[in-house]
């Protein structure tokens, strides 16, 4: 007998799409997708760092030489400081997630406020990057209000969502892959999880993803590197160069 919170999932999985096309258009100051004309890819991953599945996904990442986008989670990245600087010192952003995993959704505004800046500045201690250039921030579970929006970008945060999410931990293998398979185009925005027991195992579903997009004729960004195509989040010229931008060295 199936589970019943498993089914509900699977059930909102589906309706992602749709909802993905409403939402974004009711509030296009987040990041939904990159430009459809660019024939660009943002593989990004949520909830590290974790001590099993970051070290595998950097290895997939370096032998394909993609750069991805880490949303890292401050309790994880506080336990694992090592494997935050990994992901930098290998090309790879790594943006805000909340420190805790906790939905931006009830009380004051001043509460997440106050844990992105903690978060901030951890990730600045860890990967050696001034406070200001980390500015992309994806909600836990991807639950935002209104007030919440305005208050990130009244503080100068970029909301970034996604375009794609297969719910791998309730999924096969080959469904997720097909899923991803079915929804892929360019601007894709792509996320997968961390620190997930159950379902495959995700750095080879991400090298999967990989080779699917390639094969696509596709090529791969980082978030940062996305909103250049976007009308709110053009990177400044003379922006300073973060870490992982330095480090790039022609991975794509």
């Amino acid at each position: 007998m199936t589970n019943p919170i498993i089914a509900l999932q699977r059930r909102y999985a589906r309706l992602l799409p749709g909802l993905h096309r409403h939402l974004s258009r009711r509030f296009p100051q987040a990041l939904w997708s990159g430009d459809p004309l660019r024939r660009e890819v943002a593989l990004t991953f949520d909830d590290g760092p974790d001590p099993r599945d970051t070290p595998a996904l950097l290895d997939v990442l370096a032998r394909h030489r993609v750069r991805a986008t880490f949303f890292v989670c401050g309790a994880q990245l506080a336990a694992h400081p090592d494997l935050g600087r990994a992901m930098a010192e290998a090309g790879h952003q790594v943006a805000l997630h909340g420190y805790y995993h906790k939905p931006f959704l009830n009380h004051a505004v001043a509460p997440f406020l106050n844990e992105l800046a903690d978060l901030r500045r951890l990730i600045a201690d860890v990967t050696h990057m001034p406070d200001e250039t980390i500015q992309d921030v994806r909600p836990p579970y991807g639950l935002f209000t209104p007030p919440v929006l305005d208050a990130l970008l009244r503080h100068h945060y970029r909301p970034v969502m996604w375009s794609i999410v297969p719910f791998h931990w309730h999924q096969t293998f080959d469904e997720a892959v097909a899923q991803v398979e079915r929804q892929l185009s360019a601007g894709a925005l792509i996320v997968l999880h961390e620190g997930m027991r159950a379902g495959p195992d995700v750095a080879r579903l991400a090298e999967a993803v990989i080779e699917r997009v390639r094969d696509a004729g596709l090529s791969f960004v980082t978030v940062e590197e996305m909103w250049a195509g976007h009308p709110s989040g053009v990177i400044e010229p003379d922006r300073p160069k973060t870490a992982w931008r330095r480090a790039a060295g022609g991975v794509r």
